[in-house]
């Protein structure tokens, strides 16, 4: 049995890695994002009609993709501390997903009408 729990340990770490390469391609995607609206902005200073709402735009993109990153950072360092309970937060949110899977097909079948032979 410890052995199977080591596997899955060493399983959360190779997913654990994998997220720590996407959250580095993330980073560099919010600072470029955010370096191209800055300078979008400031070019479109003092031009009128002001165009700068476009700027903005990247902006908040920008923004909204660090936001994401520190919130899968703080995933991710989770992950990397508390393994164990790691394993058991997701093998609690797979068994809650199954059973609703569940529930949702069987609310949803074997309701049709039936047709009445005249």
């Amino acid at each position: 049995m410890p052995s199977l729990a080591l596997a899955q340990v060493g399983a959360v770490s190779k997913i654990v890695g994998i997220f720590n390469i996407f959250v580095g391609a993330m980073l560099t995607v919010a600072l470029l994002l955010y370096g191209v609206g800055f300078i979008m902005w400031w070019i479109r200073l003092g031009s009128w009609p002001s165009y700068r709402t476009g700027a903005i735009r990247v902006l908040e993109w920008a923004v909204a993709v660090l936001f994401t990153l520190v919130v899968l950072l703080a995933i991710v360092q989770f992950f990397q501390k508390h393994p164990h309970a790691a394993t058991y937060v997701i093998s609690a949110i797979v068994i809650v997903l199954i059973v609703w899977v569940v529930l949702y097909i069987a609310a949803n079948s074997g309701g049709g009408k039936e047709k009445e032979e005249s």
